[in-house]
């Protein structure tokens, strides 16, 4: 409800009374102006006027909601959600942002050219962030819906502290081990992309708080590297390696569950191995976390 209200509006040197000037109303001196306008519905109230203290005045308006955008906070889920069309029972479009938090692992490693080393990755503290705004479409009401969208995404695999990631002459990845001297050590791997999610997701009841989303996200791997960092002799150094050979894209598959209560909780494979061919290990991402 927008509220605009006009105190004591006085009009010196004009006569206070009303005129019907065609299908205008005029109104002079008047004292009091109150105009609520509500979604569908516009109410003018006017109080007083000089040399007439009850004076009266009251309309209301109706009109068709025609705003093209607009927020809808009935529900928490909603607050999120910007209307693209006049919601119906069916064919409507609106727009959501999407903010996901989770944890990454690494799945089916496997380096054949270096079968001795370990790439060993630690769930905690491998963290995935991301942002994404996606154009949803209903075509047949709530139930359904069919998402397209576009975000960005840093995922960070954190690794054992014994051994650090570098290249060999054919710029192929491998694991050194840090020296007794090297101490306070971190390494691990980091993964920034620009995503496109294809999502449908199915809601069961009325008030929308059960559903399923199912779909794919296509990641444009933008920039990749690994980093580690530590203490020699009283001195902290802190390295990055560019240029490891990530596939510059990859695909994730995903599924989340939204339930009464709880933030969405969803689950990413991707079935694409991370390096390509002859650059290193062959290995799988997964994340999984809370949704927003």
């Amino acid at each position: 409800m927008k509220k605009l209200c006009f105190a004591t509006l006085l009009l010196f040197g004009l006569t206070a009374h009303a005129e019907t000037v065609g299908d205008t109303l005029v109104i002079k001196n008047a004292e009091k102006v109150t105009i609520e306008t509500l979604d569908t519905v516009q109410h003018i109230s006017i109080r007083g006027a000089r040399d007439n203290a009850g004076f009266r005045y009251d309309q209301r308006i109706a009109y068709k909601d025609t705003t093209a955008v607009r927020r809808s906070y009935s529900k928490l889920k909603d607050f999120n959600k910007i209307r693209l069309s006049k919601k119906g029972k069916k064919n409507y479009w609106e727009s959501s942002l999407h903010l996901c938090l989770g944890l990454n692992a690494m799945t089916s490693v496997n380096d054949d050219v270096y079968s001795d080393a370990n790439w060993s990755f630690k769930v905690w503290p491998s963290i995935e962030i991301g942002v994404a705004v996606t154009a949803d479409w209903c075509p047949f009401g709530f139930k359904n819906k069919w998402s397209l969208g576009l975000g960005v995404d840093w995922r960070n695999y954190r690794m054992s502290k014994d051994t650090y990631i570098d290249k060999d002459n054919n710029a192929r990845l491998y694991l050194e081990p840090y020296v007794d001297e090297q101490t306070e050590r971190r390494t691990s791997l980091n993964v920034f992309s620009v995503q496109v999610p294809l999502l449908y997701t199915h809601t069961f009841d009325a008030d929308e708080r059960w559903s399923v989303t199912l779909g794919a996200i296509v990641n444009f791997n933008t920039t990749a590297y690994a980093f580690r960092k530590y203490t020699a002799f009283g001195e902290d150094f802190e390295v990055e390696r560019h240029d490891i050979g990530v596939r510059p894209v990859t695909l994730d598959f995903m599924v989340a569950v939204d339930a009464p209560y709880l933030p969405m909780l969803y689950f990413k494979y991707s079935p694409t191995t991370l390096f390509k061919s002859g650059r290193g290990p062959k290995m799988h991402q997964l994340s999984f976390g809370i949704g927003f």
